[in-house]
């Protein structure tokens, strides 16, 4: 009689492998996941910042980013029609971002609260229509358990770059 399928110890030798294959590999991809979500909340954030910056340049009006709370828990971003880096109930917001999980996001002192441009494009603090002191600083965006990230730069012409940081630096 031919018989067809697996024995016992056939099943148990390829559950074993299986369960070695998982063990190795298991920590690498969560390690992967962590990444792209650190890579997500930067990008996030800068294409908040870029959106904040063009919204000043195409209207000729201060535009502001503030945080909800703390960095990662989201932000909003307005036209700042009374130039004090708030948001008022007469200015509605342009767009919103959501609260990010499993990272955390700090600023510099500068840059703490929120990231307000004028109508050239030049970050600056909150204080009139086109002036304020400049505005500058950066964003260091890390996972939440540990391991390198991402800093965010602010120059003082409003432009943004992204620098790649180690875990030491988080």
């Amino acid at each position: 009689m031919n018989a067809r399928g697996l024995t016992l110890v056939e099943l148990l030798i390829t559950l074993s492998i299986l369960g070695i294959l998982l063990a190795i590999g298991l920590p690498s991809f969560q390690q992967q996941l962590e990444s792209n979500r650190t890579r997500t909340a930067a990008d996030s954030l800068l294409q908040a910042i870029k959106l904040t910056r063009n919204k000043a340049v195409v209207t000729n009006q201060r535009a502001t980013l503030r945080k909800r709370g703390d960095w990662q828990s989201g932000w909003e971003i307005f036209h700042d029609r009374d130039f004090d880096g708030e948001r008022d109930p007469g200015e509605d917001p342009i767009a919103t971002g959501e609260p990010l999980t499993g990272v955390t996001i700090r600023a510099n002192g500068p840059l703490a609260n929120y990231v307000s441009f004028i109508g050239t494009g030049e970050s600056r603090f909150a204080g009139t229509a086109s002036s304020g002191g400049f505005q500058a600083g950066s964003f260091t965006i890390c996972p939440a358990n540990g391991g390198s990230g991402y800093r965010l730069v602010l120059a003082r012409s409003g432009r943004v770059r992204v620098d790649t940081i180690t875990a030491a630096d988080c």
